[in-house]
């Protein structure tokens, strides 16, 4: 997608839509390797990062803006620069294989998943139909 209409709330839930990808990989792949000896169970983090970026976001008096992400600050500051994360999961019990995957818990993190990014996909359809509604009524 271009970015001539892409505002904020459009680059976060896109973002948000991404990490619903990505979670849906790793669980996935999760699922898969439930009987391998000795793997660890992946995830996906993003959402307590955007929360932090978001109350960063609110500290600020006045919003920055970065035009270089090296300038004041980090691109954690901005929502829509926050990125999905796939991580190991290396610290929840394991089975005597050495395996921490329990099928039933990642069976309702995929459930969970699904209807995450469906209300996300509703959300961005919502914004876009906001924006068409402004292009065909704007010319009457």
């Amino acid at each position: 997608m271009g970015r001539l209409f892409e505002d904020q709330v459009v680059s976060v839930v896109r973002r948000a839509l991404d990490a619903g990808s990505m979670r849906h990989q790793a669980i996935s792949h999760n699922l898969a390797n439930a009987n391998t000896p000795g793997y660890k169970r992946l995830e996906v983090r993003f959402e307590d990062d955007l929360r932090r970026a978001l109350a960063d976001r609110g500290r600020q008096p006045v919003p920055l803006v970065l035009t270089h992400p090296r300038h004041l600050g980090t691109p954690s500051a901005d929502p829509g620069g926050v990125a999905p994360r796939v991580l190991r999961d290396t610290a929840s019990a394991e089975r005597a294989d050495g395996n921490n995957v329990t099928l039933e818990a990642e069976m309702i993190r995929l459930a969970e998943n699904q209807l995450w990014y469906d209300a996300l996909a509703r959300q961005i359809s919502r914004r876009f139909l906001q924006w068409q509604s402004v292009i065909f009524e704007g010319r009457r």
